[in-house]
């Protein structure tokens, strides 16, 4: 397979890929597996996921894209039917993992590109707080204030009480 490569930008991205894993290497440590399968050690492997489709009866796999992982129903409806007809293990990479890291994965020859997705990300709306006490005007910034302070009652209590401790000190070292 030729490098996959992914954007340092590409942060609601997602690639399957069909794995000729055995039952054995699906009980492996994830962690382990997924380095080893992308090869890449500085992936996080909280955002790959392995797994049999077995494991989603009833769903199958343009199911899981849409409502477990958000991909938008329009992404998936055209591969939908290439989807669902996937059988075994299946490797979902997430950019996630990649650290907002730009890569370029080799990944192991037992790994085979099925698709690239993205994840849905709604529109960041800014709307007014429903609050009164977000309600008004920010004051300028206004330079710091240079006035000398007088020192507070605590710190000359603190001081006297430090002399008091030398003094003791120094009484019973000549003692």
């Amino acid at each position: 397979m030729t490098g996959v490569s992914i954007p340092a930008h590409d942060h609601h991205g997602l690639r399957v890929f069909t794995a000729r894993l055995t039952p054995e290497d699906l009980r492996r440590d994830k962690a382990a597996l997924v380095a080893a399968l992308l090869r890449d050690p500085d992936l996080d492997p909280a955002f790959v996921e392995i797994f049999d489709l077995a494991d989603l009866s009833g769903v199958g796999l343009a199911g899981y894209l849409t409502e477990g992982l958000g991909v938008p129903d329009a992404a998936v409806a055209a591969d939908r039917t290439r989807l669902d007809a996937l059988q075994g293990p299946v490797l979902i990479l997430l950019s996630k993992a990649l650290h907002g890291r730009a890569v370029t994965l080799t990944p192991d020859p037992r790994l085979t590109l099925v698709g690239t997705f993205a994840e849905a990300s709604p529109p960041v709306h800014f709307e007014p707080l429903p609050t009164a006490a977000a309600k008004g005007t920010l004051t300028p910034n206004l330079p710091p204030d240079r006035t000398p302070q007088r020192p507070t009652r605590a710190f000359l209590l603190l001081g006297l009480a430090l002399l008091l401790v030398a003094g003791v000190a120094l009484w019973l070292a000549r003692g």
